[in-house]
């Protein structure tokens, strides 16, 4: 695998004496597998933003996978690491100056992975300021878009944010009244997102659907009142939120392999 070492002859990792200024940027696709590294970062500011494929980024130490959408914000003078997989396609952007740091703090940009949609937004403004900056005589435009991409991609973030917040919510929800019955679009509105956006962002976080995620809590609320209490079966069906107990029975077969009464039975089945 090639590796380009960042850090030899690197004219472009300079300070900056504006109030905002870009040092260099540019889109990549990669040929083949390869490897970007600067042990000592640079000076400046960098985003690296996924437009298609999959790069792998260290970041504070640790790897994680970027996707098309997320990007990585580096602070200046950290490592930069990050592994291009064949057919990638990112867009980077290396800037400073001495207000940036003020202009990112009054953004809530955060520094790190940010693991976002794809959004043409950002995409057009990358490529628009990469225009510009190929421009010469356009310098100055560059800056306005600047700081307006920071900001956008602080939004971004605090709305992620927002949304765990309430998808830990509707998590605690669903495992605190896993016995009643509600639908994809309620659980969606507790987030205050589309349904099918809610479905990506609960699959993402807990590895299954909701409707999985909710029934698997009922099976297993229901092999302890299975052990430790005497209920009836149907009992136990009605009181996991199940009207049906036959199909209770089939559910709880599918999942755990036996039916409730030979679990109930034969404690091999439940060691």
């Amino acid at each position: 695998m090639r590796i380009y070492d960042g850090s030899k002859l690197d004219k472009f990792n300079i300070e900056s004496l504006s109030y905002v200024q870009i040092n260099s940027c540019g889109l990549s696709t990669a040929k083949d597998d390869f490897i970007s590294y600067r042990k000592n970062g640079r000076v400046d500011y960098h985003i690296l933003y996924v437009d298609e494929g999959e790069c792998k980024v260290l970041y504070d130490g640790k790897e994680y996978g970027l996707k098309s959408g997320n990007f990585v914000f580096y602070p200046p003078k950290m490592t930069q690491k990050y592994t291009h997989l064949k057919g990638t396609k990112t867009i980077w952007l290396h800037f400073n100056g001495f207000c940036i740091e003020e202009i990112i703090k009054q953004a809530n940009l955060k520094f790190g992975v940010t693991f976002s949609s794809h959004s043409l937004t950002i995409k057009n403004t990358l490529i628009n300021l990469i225009s510009k900056y190929n421009q010469k005589n356009s310098v100055p435009e560059e800056k306005p878009t600047l700081i307006s991409l920071i900001y956008t991609l602080g939004k971004i973030q605090n709305n992620i944010n927002s949304i765990d917040e309430k998808l830990n919510s509707c998590i605690s929800f669903i495992t605190e009244n896993h016995s009643l019955n509600f639908t994809t679009c309620d659980l969606a509105k507790i987030c205050n997102v589309s349904p099918s956006r809610f479905m990506h962002i609960f699959k993402e976080a807990t590895g299954s659907s909701p409707h999985a995620y909710q029934q698997s809590l009922r099976i297993n609320n229901c092999k302890t009142l299975l052990l430790e209490t005497n209920l009836k079966i149907s009992d136990i069906a009605y009181q996991a939120g199940y009207d049906d107990p036959l199909y209770f029975s089939r559910i709880f077969k599918k999942i755990t392999g036996v039916s409730p009464k030979d679990y109930r039975k034969n404690k091999l089945f439940n060691e």
